[in-house]
């Protein structure tokens, strides 16, 4: 006997005629089907119910009044049903029937192509993004990166393989960071990290370079999975382009802005700062430097000692320049370091550690004994900047005089 046949039989004291019920809407359909009556008791039930039917009725209440049709998510067997409801009525009684279609496969495969369609539209963006940016900094891209794959940090490191002085840590944390620092352990981690491959929390999203140039981008998960699921090999390629252009374009800049034997700043970007007086500080310290004896050293023992000398004394600048100190090379042996925003305690330890880092230096040449005059000036609130430079330009003379007097001179050890 049909289970059509059966609940025909077993509900006859109802007054119901469940066989022309279910031919009447559904054929010969004899699986899936639940009827309930007035009050909401189950009156009918296939014999094949694919649909849990304890996990419908406990969410029946929940069912849209004016709609006809609804999906119904069982999440234990990530399965999905489409649920129609057809109100009947029977020897003047009322019933509802509801007919259950599964459009798992169906429903997945749309939920894959809405993911896909997102992830293409996200990429398109980013991608977008990124091309209208690439007159920018190499690390203007972070955030927009960031926002792709759902990482709540991303983190960059780039170095100049041979400029040691050119090494940075780019840091997007809702906030782009730039900071110039040395070589760590951490970073040599990350630049041993294999594109995919972990450290902790970040997972390595590019390593590459160009000629002597490195940089490694990683990115801290959000437990989303979008970045241990990888990304696509285009945004791989744009950041790739996005970065190298930059570089390209930076190295360029740098190049005219530094002087090449010292790392320092050169004339020329000190006066394309003078000309927008230093962005109008409102305090300024001046520092002017000449090595001693330089034309000596190069007359008798050759230009090579006397640049190395140039160098020695360019790096007792550099290891005291940062954030609020710049260091130029004028030319030749002349040289020029402008602290801003320090008050004059400030300042005055300033020059204190330059002659500590020189001091160094000279300790550690096996060769060479630096000699360096120093003129130091301070100016706040309404100074007037050429009056200052004079002035620290006197100072730095008559120490240099001074020094000479004193027997101090740049010699070989």
């Amino acid at each position: 006997m049909s289970s059509i046949a059966a609940a025909s039989e077993d509900n006859g004291g109802l007054g119901m005629n469940i066989d022309g019920i279910l031919l009447n809407l559904w054929k010969n359909e004899e699986k899936n089907i639940l009827i309930t009556d007035e009050d909401g008791r189950v009156v009918y039930e296939s014999a094949v119910m694919e649909c849990p039917v304890e996990l419908f009725l406990s969410k029946l209440e929940l069912a849209p009044e004016d709609d006809d049709e609804w999906e119904l998510l069982d999440k234990t067997k990530d399965a999905y049903f489409r649920v129609k409801r057809t109100a009947i009525t029977e020897d003047g009684k009322s019933y509802t029937c509801y007919s259950f279609t599964d459009v798992s496969e169906y429903t997945r495969l749309t939920r894959d192509v809405l993911s896909y369609t997102k992830g293409i539209s996200n990429m398109s963006k980013f991608q977008t993004a990124i091309m209208k940016q690439l007159s920018m900094s190499y690390d203007a891209f972070l955030p927009g990166l960031a926002e792709y794959c759902s990482a709540k940090k991303v983190v960059m490191y780039i170095r100049l393989v041979n400029s040691p002085d050119y090494f940075y840590k780019s840091v997007y944390d809702g906030e782009l960071v730039r900071t110039h620092m040395e070589p760590d352990a951490e970073s040599e981690k990350c630049f041993a990290l294999a594109q995919g491959e972990k450290l902790g929390e970040m997972t390595c999203i590019l390593n590459s370079g160009e000629q002597d140039t490195q940089y490694v981008v990683l990115a801290y998960g959000n437990g989303s999975g979008s970045i241990e699921n990888g990304i696509d090999i285009s945004v791989h390629n744009v950041v790739r382009l996005f970065i190298e252009n930059s570089i390209m374009r930076e190295s360029i800049v740098y190049e005219s802005e530094h002087d090449k034997l010292t790392g320092l700043y050169n004339k020329g970007k000190y006066m394309a700062l003078k000309k927008e007086n230093f962005g109008n500080p409102e305090t300024i310290a001046i520092f002017n430097f000449d090595v001693n004896n330089l034309k000596y050293i190069n007359d008798n023992f050759g230009h090579e000692l006397g640049d190395r000398l140039i160098v020695m004394a360019a790096s007792s600048i550099r290891a005291v320049c940062g954030d609020k100190v710049m260091g130029f090379r004028m030319g030749g042996d002349e040289y020029l370091m402008l602290a801003k925003g320090l008050n004059e305690e400030d300042a005055d330890a300033l020059l204190n550690k330059w002659r500590d880092e020189l001091g160094k230096l000279n300790e550690a040449d096996e060769l060479l004994h630096c000699v360096m005059a120093c003129g130091m000036v301070y100016g706040s609130g309404d100074y007037d900047y050429d009056e200052l430079y004079a002035k620290a330009d006197e100072l730095m003379y008559e120490e240099k005089r001074r020094l000479k007097s004193e027997g101090f001179v740049t010699a070989l050890k």
